[in-house]
C-alpha cells in the first residue's frame, strides 16, 4: 500500500512538472507589444513632379497652366512634420516660370499629413522690364502615402511677387506625386 502512494505521490509530482514547464517561458515587461504604433514615415528626401494651373489674384493676366518637379526632406516627430522643400514649374501666358523655396510644418492622421507652408518665391516674366522677379509664398496642402515609398499631394500657394506686370499676385493650384528616397514604415519595436 505504502507502494502505492509513493508511486502516486511521484506520478503527480512529475506530470505536475511537465505541465509547468510549458509555460516558464514569460516575456519580460515593456516588449514589443507594449511599443506605440508609430505609423508612416514621412522623414527623410523625397522628389517629384506637379502639374496645375496658375492665375493671377487681382486680374486675369496670367491664367496658364504649370507643371515641374520638387524635392524636400522631412524630420518626423511623433505626429508632427516640418521639413523644407523646393520647386519649380514652366508655365505660359507672359509668366515664363515659377518657383519657390520654402518650409513646410504639418500634422500627419496615419497616411495622411495636412501641412502649411511658407518661404520664398521667385519667378520669370516675359514682360517688358520684369525679367526676373522675387517675393514671398504662402499656403497649404494635403498629402496622402499609397505605400512606404509613393504619396500623392493637392496643394495651394499664393505667391506675392515684386514687379510683376501688371499685377504682383499670382495663385496655383497643384497635383503632384512624391517618391521618398528610401521610405518606409517605421518597425515596431
Amino acid at each position: 500500500m505504502l507502494h502505492r502512494v509513493i508511486l502516486t505521490a511521484a506520478s503527480v509530482v512529475a506530470l505536475a512538472t511537465a505541465a509547468n514547464a510549458a509555460d516558464m517561458y514569460r516575456p519580460a515587461a515593456g516588449g514589443y507589444k507594449d511599443v506605440p504604433y508609430v505609423g508612416v514615415n514621412w522623414g527623410g528626401l523625397y522628389f517629384g513632379a506637379n502639374a496645375g494651373y496658375a492665375w493671377d489674384s487681382k486680374d486675369s493676366s496670367v491664367n496658364t497652366g504649370i507643371g515641374g518637379g520638387q524635392i524636400g526632406y522631412n524630420i518626423q516627430r511623433g505626429n508632427i512634420v516640418f521639413g523644407v522643400e523646393t520647386d519649380f514649374d514652366a508655365a505660359g501666358n507672359g509668366l515664363d516660370y515659377i518657383g519657390t523655396v520654402r518650409g513646410r510644418a504639418g500634422f500627419t492622421f496615419d497616411r495622411a499629413l495636412v501641412y502649411g507652408t511658407g518661404g520664398f518665391a521667385y519667378a520669370g516674366s516675359s514682360c517688358t522690364g520684369c525679367s526676373n522677379v522675387d517675393g514671398w509664398v504662402g499656403g497649404a496642402g494635403i498629402e496622402y502615402k499609397l505605400n512606404p515609398s509613393f504619396s500623392v499631394k493637392a496643394e495651394y500657394q499664393h505667391l506675392e511677387l515684386q514687379n510683376l506686370s501688371p499685377s504682383e499676385g499670382v495663385d496655383t493650384l497643384r497635383l503632384g506625386v512624391n517618391y521618398f528616397v528610401g521610405g518606409g514604415y517605421d518597425p515596431l519595436k
